[in-house]
């Protein structure tokens, strides 16, 4: 039988604050770009409006269940696929851009290694998106699946934030943490555990670090982005 989908501040919240992050993360930079905001490319100013449309749409649903207005929740809910596809292609070609810019670095690395961040990004993205639309019959598995697809998104924002305001790059899976925590609290508060999608969120952060440090600097790694985005 499904589950009844109820209203939970928590994840209305929790939207709104993953927005902001983004907001904070992106819009600084963009305004000091030597030739303004508008001289970046065509493709960014796409992909940064659908990437925040994905927060924008997710706060929406949250308050829409807290105001038990599921017809219409379930409604936008469909868009959702459209946004995420959406949010995928565009990733791939901005993955693809970044990688033939000689420039291109994260975390001191150069574009082949750096792309594995962008790359484990997306799928823990796809990952976490697919199993909350899977599940979205279950109000307690969906809305967390949801807001942690939005986590596992999120990690080029918070980069660029803790780039403004001049943090050690350490701080940002720190940061990062810091939000699983939060998810988890609220859990143990509301269910006595961990729920098994957070659980599952997690695990999927772990993976994309251990990723990062062993796998992106393997040759068969290069050969990969080489034919992938070369």
């Amino acid at each position: 039988m499904p589950m009844e989908q109820k209203g939970e501040r928590f994840f209305f919240i929790g939207g709104l604050l993953l927005t902001a992050i983004v907001v904070a993360g992106f819009l600084p930079p963009a305004f000091v770009r030597p030739n303004g905001v508008l001289s970046a490319p065509l493709l960014y100013h796409v992909h940064g409006l659908v990437f925040l449309s994905w927060f924008l749409l997710f706060s929406c649903q949250a308050k829409l269940i807290l105001g038990q207005n599921k017809k219409l929740h379930r409604r936008l809910g469909q868009s959702s696929l459209l946004v995420a596809t959406a949010m995928v292609v565009l990733g791939y070609f901005m993955i693809r851009a970044a990688f033939r810019n000689p420039e291109f670095s994260i975390a001191g690395n150069g574009p082949v290694a750096s792309t594995l961040y962008p790359v484990t990004d997306m799928l823990n993205f796809s990952i976490a998106f697919t199993l909350g639309y899977v599940n979205r019959t279950n109000g307690v598995a969906h809305k967390r699946l949801m807001l942690l697809a939005g986590i596992l998104i999120l990690d080029p924002a918070v980069a660029r934030l803790i780039e403004t305001i001049g943090a050690p790059f350490p701080l940002i899976p720190i940061f990062e943490l810091c939000l699983f925590a939060a998810l988890i609290g609220y859990d143990f508060i509301k269910l006595g555990k961990p729920h098994w999608t957070t659980l599952i969120g997690l695990a999927l952060f772990f993976l994309a670090m251990a990723a990062k440090l062993t796998l992106s600097h393997h040759p068969r790694w290069a050969e990969f982005v080489t034919f992938a985005f070369g």
